[in-house]
């Protein structure tokens, strides 16, 4: 979390100041789907793209979106827990849960990850805790967790009614 918002406040710091190089950027910009590329001379040469909503990842080609509300249990449907966060939201805990393919807010502050995912899903109207990091989002319930997609995920199979498992995926 703290790298990823430490990374984007030098991206804007860099902008504001003048420091963007745009003509390493414009031949060729490698940034997809609407991301703005920013050039650092000082640091190896480096590209790095500022992705607009909905994208991700080195290029802005990973997708990011809302799969649903999930029942959660005692043993968890998501493994990874990271630090509560007071300015949780759903693209703060995609951002932190980087590298898995999916990423879940529940009660407001939690953040997990996790690269399947085996749970019940909900109706949306279940996962009714705001964002404190975005009001104008949903983050989860008590046992209710706003699960979201970090990758394309093509594999999708019921077990049962209402109940679907989503497979690893490694893209």
């Amino acid at each position: 979390m703290f790298a990823y918002a430490i990374r984007s406040y030098i991206l804007v710091a860099i902008a504001s100041a003048g420091f963007w190089l745009p003509q390493k950027c414009q031949n060729g910009n490698p940034c997809q789907n609407g991301g703005t590329c920013f050039y650092f001379p000082n640091h190896s040469g480096e590209i790095v793209c500022k992705c607009t909503t909905g994208w991700d990842g080195q290029f802005c080609t990973t997708p990011f979106r809302y799969i649903g509300c999930f029942t959660d249990t005692s043993t968890r449907i998501m493994p990874v827990r990271l630090p509560d966060s007071k300015s949780n939201s759903p693209m703060e805990c995609a951002a932190r849960c980087h590298g898995y393919a999916y990423s879940g807010t529940q009660v407001g502050i939690e953040c997990y990850c996790a690269d399947c995912l085996n749970a019940m899903k909900r109706p949306d109207s279940e996962c009714i805790k705001a964002c404190p990091g975005d009001s104008s989002k949903t983050c989860g319930a008590d046992w209710r967790m706003s699960v979201y997609s970090n990758r394309a995920v093509p594999q999708l199979s019921t077990h049962e009614k209402g109940k679907l498992w989503f497979g690893n995926n490694s893209v």
